[in-house]
């Protein structure tokens, strides 16, 4: 599993019983990466690496069913563990960009999360992530029966038995507009 900041590359190892130790390697130079050592993290158990959230920080999920968490690279020689509060759901992650990410949970083994027409209703949380530090969950939509998302403008549009859901996206709908006055106004 890797995770990176700017300079620096960590490289979490499967150990039986240490799951927590990481190596460090320098990896300004791809020719010559040097190890820099090794940090220890402070882990419930193993995690993988689901996203990253910026130069610094990276949302893994833990493997044993205990929710998500935020590695902090920002002192990579000290990485740091944060759990996410309030964080409900389990399941597979979209990025919305760099402000936000939708969990989907999966409530039979049939049908996915985030495809459309899959049959079963589907959970949703929607995470704001504008500070990777502190992600906090923003919204839940139950019983989702359809998901479309606009790739233009980035709009994601959640049905549900109680009626439609939109989660925008201002600075994609901003690039949008710009890109399509700029096609209709050339030269």
């Amino acid at each position: 599993m890797v995770g990176w900041n700017n300079k620096y590359e960590v490289i979490f190892h499967e150990r039986p019983h240490r799951p927590e130790w990481n190596a460090i390697f320098d990896v300004t130079d791809p020719a010559h990466v040097k190890q820099e050592g090794s940090a220890q993290v402070d882990a419930p158990g193993s995690f993988d690496f689901v996203s990253s959230l910026g130069d610094n920080a990276e949302l893994v999920r833990f493997r044993s069913g205990q929710g998500e968490a935020v590695l902090n690279l920002h002192k990579v020689k000290a990485p740091t563990l944060n759990t996410i509060q309030g964080l409900d759901l389990h399941g597979s992650t979209q990025r919305l960009g760099d402000d936000g990410f939708i969990i989907a949970s999966q409530p039979t083994a049939q049908s996915t999360p985030m495809q459309s027409g899959s049959g079963d209703p589907t959970n949703y949380q929607l995470v704001d992530i504008s500070n990777p530090l502190h992600p906090s969950p923003l919204a839940d939509v139950k019983q989702v029966r359809e998901e479309v998302t606009n790739n233009d403008t980035g709009t994601t549009f959640l049905l549900t038995a109680d009626g439609l859901y939109l989660i925008r996206r201002p600075a994609v709908e901003e690039e949008y507009d710009i890109h399509e006055w700029q096609m209709s106004h050339p030269g």
